[in-house]
């Protein structure tokens, strides 16, 4: 539930920035469902992998820092170098690696970590600490469910277009 919850999180995140940057809904990502994979794989690996660094606020701000912008490099240098796609482009930033992570956004993404961890996760489990095991266990074949169709459907027709993504161009290495 909480990969979902991130997922979505970061669905609403992206759709919103966009939507107040250039005024249009643009379902942003790879996938057509609503939810970005690499926000819940972010978030679970924040609350998994950090689990150590929880005690001191700037450690766990610092390794969430660079976690994340391990993640979102392969994940760019996977779509652009598997897909030939680029879903986002920071070349204009300052302090940015090869146009797939920089400094702002990996800024964005330790408090991000923090916040996740200190604020958003505790309660959420919270709240689904209350829901019945078995109504959990429905939930989330359900969403496992969708998420899979979305999967295989988005394997043959990627979500693409404007304000989505951009081709990138093929390079013959010879």
């Amino acid at each position: 539930l909480l990969f979902f919850t991130f997922s979505f999180i970061g669905w609403i995140w992206e759709v919103t920035l966009h939507l107040v940057s250039d005024g249009v809904f643009v379902n942003r990502g790879t996938m057509f469902g609503p939810w970005l994979p690499i926000y819940g794989t972010g978030g679970i690996l924040i609350l998994v992998l950090l689990k150590p660094f929880r005690k001191s606020p700037w450690l766990l701000f610092t390794t969430a820092f660079i976690l994340c912008g391990i993640v979102e490099y392969f994940t760019g240098w996977y779509l652009e170098t598997f897909k030939h796609m680029k879903w986002w482009d920071y070349s204009g930033y300052i302090f940015n690696i090869d146009g797939r992570v920089c400094l702002e956004g990996l800024l964005v993404f330790g408090l991000a970590g923090c916040a996740f961890t200190y604020v958003i996760a505790p309660i959420l489990d919270n709240l689904y600490s209350k829901i019945k095991p078995k109504v959990a266990s429905i939930l989330c074949v359900v969403l496992i469910s969708l998420y899979l169709a979305d999967l295989m459907y988005t394997k043959v027709n990627l979500n693409t277009g404007v304000g989505i993504s951009e081709e990138v161009e093929k390079v013959d290495v010879k």
